[in-house]
C-alpha cells in the first residue's frame, strides 16, 4: 500500500518524506527504490497545517478551524526515516545501505507482515523471544541467542530504557535453553529471576582477580557446562 514519496535532500542513511496519513515514530516501511527494496524506521513525524500557519490568537484560531476542516489539503504529514539497508539483505542478518540515496519521488510504502517477520522472528533453532515490535503487536521479536554469545555485545542505553529488563529476558531465554549464564550484580537487580537452577553467589571476593578456573570454581559451574 502506497504511504507517500521521498522529498527533499536523501542521504543513503536517511530521507525525508511526505505521506498521506501522519506515520507513528517505531513504525517500519519500505522504500521502494530502482536498486530493490530498502527498509526504514520513522524517527520523526511531523503535521503541519496551512491555515494554522499564522495564527496569532484564539479566534483566529477558531476561524482557521473551520477553514482547515472545508480544505482537505490543509494538513500536511512529514516524516524523518532512517535506512536501516536493503530488505532482502536485512533477511539474510545482513545490514547493507544503499551507495546510492533514495531518488526525491521514491514511492513509500507499507511492508508486508511477512517481509518484518523474516527479519525480526525467524522459526530457526536458536532464536528466542524477547518482546514484540513496538508499532506491529502480532509480530514477535527474536534474537540469535548462538551470536549473542559467540561474540562480545553491548547493550546501551539512558536510564529507564530497559537495559536491565533486557538482560533479564536474554538470561531468561538462555537458562530455558539449559545454558549457563553468569552475571555480576553490581545493583542487585538479578537475584530475584525466575530462572531454572539459578545460583546467588553473595560476593566475598573482587571477581576480577581471579582466572578463568578459578572463577568457575567460585560459582560452582559444572564440568562441561554449555556457555
Amino acid at each position: 500500500m502506497s504511504l507517500g514519496y521521498v522529498i527533499g535532500e536523501s542521504k543513503p542513511t536517511f530521507v525525508t518524506a511526505l505521506t498521506s496519513r501522519p506515520l507513528s515514530v517505531g513504525e517500519y516501511i519500505i522504500i521502494d527504490t530502482e536498486e530493490g527494496k530498502i527498509l526504514g524506521l520513522v524517527e520523526k513525524s511531523k503535521i503541519s497545517s496551512a491555515a494554522f500557519a499564522d495564527v496569532r490568537n484564539f479566534d483566529e484560531a477558531a476561524e482557521s478551524t473551520e477553514i482547515a476542516e472545508i480544505n482537505k489539503r490543509d494538513k500536511t504529514f512529514a516524516s524523518n526515516i532512517g535506512i536501516l539497508g536493503f530488505l532482502d539483505k536485512l533477511q539474510k542478518g545482513q545490514s547493507i545501505i544503499p551507495a546510492i540515496p533514495p531518488i526525491p519521488g521514491t514511492e513509500i510504502t507499507q511492508p508486508t507482515k511477512q517481509e518484518l517477520e523474516t527479519i525480526f522472528s525467524s522459526q530457526e533453532k536458536g532464536w528466542a523471544k524477547i518482546g514484540n515490535l513496538l508499532r506491529n503487536k502480532t509480530i514477535e521479536a527474536k534474537v540469535n541467542l548462538d551470536k549473542i554469545v559467540s561474540r562480545h555485545l553491548g547493550i546501551l542505553a539512558m536510564t529507564g530504557m530497559g537495559k536491565s529488563n533486557l538482560v533479564s529476558l536474554v538470561a531468561k531465554q538462555i537458562g530455558k535453553l539449559h545454558g549457563t549464564v553468569i552475571i555480576f550484580d553490581y545493583h542487585n537487580d538479578y537475584t530475584t529471576l525466575n530462572i531454572p537452577r539459578i545460583n546467588v553467589v553473595d560476593a566475598k571476593i573482587n571477581p576480577r582477580l581471579l582466572d578463568s578456573d578459578q572463577l568457575s570454581e567460585v560459582l560452582e559451574i559444572r564440568d562441561g557446562a554449555n556457555v
